[in-house]
Formats: C-alpha cells, structure tokens, sequence
C-alpha cells in the first residue's frame, strides 16, 4: 500500500494502523482513499487486525445532499471491514467523527476527551448511522440524550456508559493502540473473523438465525487448517502462527 497525503498507513506484523491526518475534511474528498485501503485490507490475508488512528481529526463536514449521502458513506467503509477493528480519538469527538467511530469493534480514547452530538441544534440530524448503531451502544436512553438533548459526555462516563473501551493519557495513546492491535495478530485470523461475523450478524436477526449462523462459522473452522495447526501445536507444546486461510 502507498500512503496517501490524507491518510498514512503503518504496516506491522499482521496488523496494519490507518492515521487520517486532515483535521477538518468532507467525506467525499477522502472516501476513494479509504475505500481502496479497505478493499486491500479485506484481500491480503497478511493483516489480521487494523487500527485506525483519528487523533488528528477535528470535524468531519455534513454531506448536503441525497446523492452524496448514497455514494459517500464512511460508516459503511468501517462496517464493511471484515478484520477487527480498534479506533483511537482523542480530544472533542463529536458529530461526524463519533458516528464514524460507532461500527469499530474497540474504541481507546483520551483521558481529556468529550463526546456529544450536536446536530439538532444546528437543525440538522445524523444521517450516517448513528440512530442505529449508538442505542446499540450505550442503550436507549442514553442514547436519546446524546442524539435528541445534546447530552455531552466526559471521558470517564463515557467509559461507565460502554461508549469507549478504555481511556489512557494523551503520552500513551499510540503505544496503547500498537499494544492490543499486536494482541489480537497473535489469535487466529479465522476465528477473529468469524467471531466479529457472528456478532454482528446477530444484531440484525433473531435468535434462532443467529444461533444456525454461530453453528455454520464454528463447523467451517472445526475443519479450518488453523484449527488442526494449533492442536498439532499442542499437542507438541510448539509455537505456531496462525494459518491465513484455506
């Protein structure tokens, strides 16, 4: 992958980490970019894991159109990545930049940060995810307060209401964001996948579905040359890495 002058992108073993570095940008201006880093993602079966590094941004402008809205949606980029994800933020995170941080599967933030949401008070309202995915998050009503009053939230209750994962000071964010991405690259691949899979999956279906899904990805990987690699391991108490996919 080449860096882009918008976003700069750290490959390590096995996980790769995404920084955006424009403090203030439109979607559609970035959207090309990190759709084709995805795709990548998605395909090299040498990144397991991806960390996206947001501390620099600002804001994210409002699409003001329809059109726009369909074709340049970065929630559904996010949602659309097929390896864990963690986010790191830092500072005010707000509107647009806390709806793109909703579909990742960690969020680490700065002990100084603050998240509210804003828009109807500008008369305007979320149109990228965010009624869907934040009451998922925190619940309801929390939810409600943030969306509808404008409810803003420090760091530390934002950790209490689950809306981040962990806060650490601003000196450590990066070391702490290397350090659980290097974390999950040391599991399987396949079962980190299928995992994220059949969580997600279950949000959107009934318990039944949901159930047959697990049982589906859980049969595939019982099969999976990672799965008989790591009982060989055991077996004879040797270090293995992680088969890449049939």
């Amino acid at each position: 992958m080449n860096d882009k002058e918008q976003i700069s992108i750290k490959n390590k073993d096995n996980y790769i980490v995404i920084t955006i570095n424009d403090e203030e940008f439109s979607p559609e201006l970035i959207h090309h970019n990190l759709q084709s880093i995805i795709t990548e993602i998605n395909t090299d079966k040498n990144i397991w894991v991806v960390g996206f590094d947001l501390t620099n941004v600002k804001q994210i402008l409002n699409l003001d159109s329809r059109e726009l809205i369909d074709n340049f949606s970065l929630t559904n980029l996010i949602i659309n990545i097929k390896k864990p994800v963690i986010g790191l933020i830092n500072g005010d995170v707000s509107n647009r930049l806390l709806e793109l941080t909703l579909p990742m599967d960690y969020r680490i933030a700065g002990v100084n940060s603050f998240f509210r949401m804003s828009q109807m008070y500008d008369y305007n309202m979320q149109f990228d995810g965010a009624t869907r995915l934040l009451p998922r998050i925190i619940g309801l009503n929390q939810a409600k307060q943030m969306i509808m009053f404008g409810k803003t939230y420090d760091s530390k209750a934002a950790l209490k209401i689950g809306l981040i994962n962990e806060l650490v000071e601003d000196s450590n964010l990066n070391l702490t964001l290397d350090e659980k991405l290097l974390n999950l690259s040391k599991n399987s691949p396949l079962a980190m996948q299928f995992t994220k899979n059949a969580i997600n999956f279950n949000l959107s279906t009934n318990t039944m579905q949901g159930m047959n899904s697990e049982n589906d990805l859980y049969s595939i990987l019982l099969n999976s040359h990672d799965r008989k690699q790591s009982i060989n391991a055991f077996k004879n108490r040797k270090k293995r890495k992680p088969y890449l996919g049939e």
